[in-house]
């Protein structure tokens, strides 16, 4: 016992406590600087779990202690924990991402910023994963978050050094990710927690080349990758990659490299966090976290083009509506028909974004003001209480009663295999009239069999209103407006896309199957989405081309007799490196020819000039011409949000 409670007293009080705000809490507040997306398209979405299926609880759990951030869980004490608070992650994960969504509605345009709470599952090879519960990620996004709150699963040591969300300490984890074609060196991934990097990195490496390979196979792959958060729980053996990093004071420019969101113990204003329980007017995370953190994804919003953000992602939900018109797409071609086809179809899919935020919407009120809000602030505020409580009996060393404080806190997650009658007793016999009766008796009124379910049961609660409210979205495209009125997604979705088949116009322009495209190092014959002739890229268009063996080439541009040819922009990959190289610029025969900006991760963009793929020195800014990406212009309003 002696042995358990060393970490309880060692430096005291300090044990208990955390930064008063996040290092990103001194960035100045901006406006966006380009305040609309595409259309079609959203500015964040804001990834996060939300529930258990039944079946993965016990892998997610075990998983949890296995894989713990901030130490090793190794006494039979401790891994008897590990599924409360394995599933308190779950549960205040959702309820602090709450907290962000709010701020950034604030921020950002009306209907913009979307939520995709996700089930965490397992598949037939028993490998743990997580799904979206919404259609959100089907939506072309600039930037999408995965968000999630840590604690450490072992709560002898709750209070020490390792990460941890109990009471007025939180420990957020961050990861965000653009297309990466908007940051090709990287994959898109522009900053993670450092725990996550690693398993970030490999995702976007595989979300990446699963996306070409359907681009090779003439297919489309709308697979969402989980939330990394539990991919990380997921890897077992896996090398901690040498990513290019650089911290959080460098800002945007300069390296490209994946910024540091470091692990942070952050001690949100304790008054504030003991007044959650009486409707919590003052959000405590926000001041602690939320509002510098939206600055700083404010800050990526106007320094990311949003264009090339979302080119592909729009490309991809084209294709529900339209496979003709999607490969048309990446010709960009300025024809009457094509751009009024376009423009029919961006404007449903911009109906569909404004479905989808209203229903994000509806997931804030439900988590935040209803059952499951109101619940969740009364835990937070009596971990609060108790959290003082050990502090105070920290300081006079009072061994008795921070044992029972410590067992206390325990108890707040009721994710015990069994039910909590039996531990209740042996808790209120412990702690007797030091921590008082009212306390325990709140958290007597949350004990079901597994907390799982009655997050669950919350959870489903909160969202059926999403599902089944009936809401009306108005769209604008050329001199029509037209009302879609539905019950649900799925059927809204159905609506689209019959109006779509029943306005849709011909297009005088078409993208010939079977085009090869080529690159000189590459022996082998690629695909292209674009004009053709004799069979072989020509004019604008996008080709992808791999020899198989690791080595692939990704190019959006103009091309001659299948060969990138004009001004374009290259992705590299080769076998046995970890970063892809990107250029864009002049092409002639398949290599860069002239004025070309070069970007590798771990060093600064480059502007260089070449000569039939040859590096000659320095280019010069006046006479380098850049890819371009175009947008279409309608308008979409929710009438009855």
């Amino acid at each position: 016992m002696l042995a358990l409670l060393a970490p309880l007293f060692s430096g005291c009080a300090g044990t208990a406590e955390g930064v008063d705000t996040s290092v990103y809490a001194h960035l100045k507040a901006e406006k966006v600087a380009n305040p609309k997306a595409p259309e079609a398209a959203a500015l964040v979405i804001i990834r996060y779990p939300a529930m258990i299926h039944d079946y993965a609880e016990n892998l997610y759990v075990s998983s949890f202690a296995i894989k713990a951030i901030g130490g090793e869980v190794t006494a039979s004490a401790a891994k008897s924990q590990a599924a409360r608070i394995a599933q308190s992650v779950v549960e205040k994960s959702s309820y602090y991402a709450m907290s962000l969504y709010h701020e950034l509605r604030k921020e950002l345009p009306q209907g913009s910023v979307l939520l995709s709470p996700h089930i965490i599952a397992w598949d037939k090879q028993h490998h743990l994963y997580s799904r979206p519960i919404l259609a959100t990620e089907q939506v072309p996004a600039v930037l999408t978050i995965d968000f999630n709150v840590y604690s450490f699963p072992d709560i002898n040591r709750l209070m020490g050094s390792p990460p941890v969300t109990f009471g007025d300490l939180v420990t957020p984890l961050i990861v965000i990710k653009t297309s990466r074609w908007a940051q090709p060196a990287l994959n898109g991934l522009l900053i993670s927690s450092p725990p996550l990097a690693s398993t970030a990195w490999r995702q976007a490496t595989e979300h990446s080349l699963q996306q070409f390979q359907s681009r090779l196979d003439g297919s489309v792959d709308e697979r969402p990758p989980s939330l990394d958060f539990i991919a990380f729980l997921r890897e077992r053996d896996e090398n901690t990659l040498q990513i290019p990093f650089k911290n959080t004071t460098e800002g945007g420019g300069g390296t490209i490299a994946v910024e540091q969101y470091p692990l942070e113990k952050i001690q949100m204003d304790g008054p504030a966090v003991a007044a959650l329980e009486d409707g919590g007017a003052v959000d405590p995370f926000e001041g602690g976290f939320v509002k510098g953190a939206s600055r700083r994804i404010v800050d990526i919003l106007n320094t990311v083009d949003h264009n090339r953000a979302t080119f592909f992602a729009r490309q991809r939900a084209l294709s529900r509506f339209d496979p003709e018109l999607a490969n048309v797409f990446f010709m960009q071609s300025d024809d009457e028909s094509v751009r009024a086809r376009l423009r029919l179809a961006e404007a449903l899919v911009g109906a569909e974004r404004e479905f989808l935020a209203a229903q994000s919407d509806s997931i804030y009120d439900g988590t935040y003001s209803g059952n499951y809000g109101v619940k969740m602030r009364k835990i937070i505020a009596a971990e609060y209480r108790m959290l003082e409580q050990r502090r105070h009996l920290a300081r006079k060393q009072n061994l008795t009663t921070a044992v029972a404080a410590i067992a206390l806190a325990g108890s707040v997650y009721g994710a015990a295999v069994a039910s909590t009658s039996a531990g209740a007793a042996t808790v209120v016999a412990a702690t007797g009239a030091a921590l008082g009766g009212s306390v325990w008796a709140m958290h007597q009124s949350f004990e079901t069999r597994t907390e799982s379910e009655e997050v669950g049961k919350y959870f489903m609660a909160r969202m059926a209103p999403a599902f089944d409210r009936q809401m009306s979205v108005q769209m604008e495209w050329l001199e029509s407006k037209e009302v879609i009125t539905a019950k649900g997604f799925a059927e809204f979705r159905n609506k689209t896309l019959s109006l779509y088949q029943a306005r849709v116009r011909s297009m005088q322009v078409d993208s010939a199957d079977h085009c090869r495209f080529k690159h000189p190092a590459l022996g082998t014959s690629g695909r292209w989405y674009g004009l053709c002739d004799h069979g072989l890229a020509t004019g604008r268009g996008y080709g992808v081309v791999t020899d198989g063996q690791g080595d692939s080439v990704e190019y959006l541009g103009d091309a001659r007799k299948g060969l990138a040819h004009g001004t374009g922009g290259m992705i590299v990959r080769r076998r046995g490196q970890l970063s892809a190289a990107y250029y864009e610029g002049a092409f002639r025969n398949g290599k860069p020819d002239g004025e070309v900006r070069v970007e590798k991760g771990g060093s600064p963009p480059q502007l260089r000039r070449f000569k039939a793929g040859v590096d000659t020195g320095r280019g010069n800014p006046g006479q380098f011409l850049g890819l371009g990406f175009k947008s279409s212009s309608v308008q979409v309003q929710v009438l009855n949000p």
